[in-house]
């Protein structure tokens, strides 16, 4: 199977993102971290997991239920999208099945 890429936009008050940055820890599946932008109301990272990460998200998000999570991740078969905010949730996504005509 292959990794997952991942990238990871946190949104919300000058505050709450501050707190978010100071407090948060990535959890060791999560690999080759890189901040992508980082400002007063907005950071986001781009990094490699096993799969994606949907668990750790949705804690993620219940943890700071006043910021919204976006990802995007690549299975290099399925490609999705999810948002989250406190206990609310959007997920999307595509798989791939392949095969030829």
């Amino acid at each position: 199977m292959n990794p997952c890429q991942c990238r990871l936009l946190v949104v919300g008050s000058a505050k709450d993102l501050k707190a978010f940055r100071d407090r948060e820890d990535w959890p060791a599946a999560f690999t080759e971290v890189e901040p992508l932008e980082c400002s007063a109301t907005r950071a986001s990272w781009q990094f490699t997991t096993p799969s994606p990460p949907l668990t750790f998200l949705r804690l993620l998000a219940a943890r700071w239920p006043l910021l919204n999570v976006l990802v995007d991740y690549d299975t290099g078969r399925t490609k999705g999208l999810v948002w989250l905010r406190g206990g609310k949730q959007e997920h999307h996504q595509v798989v791939y099945r392949g095969g030829g005509q």
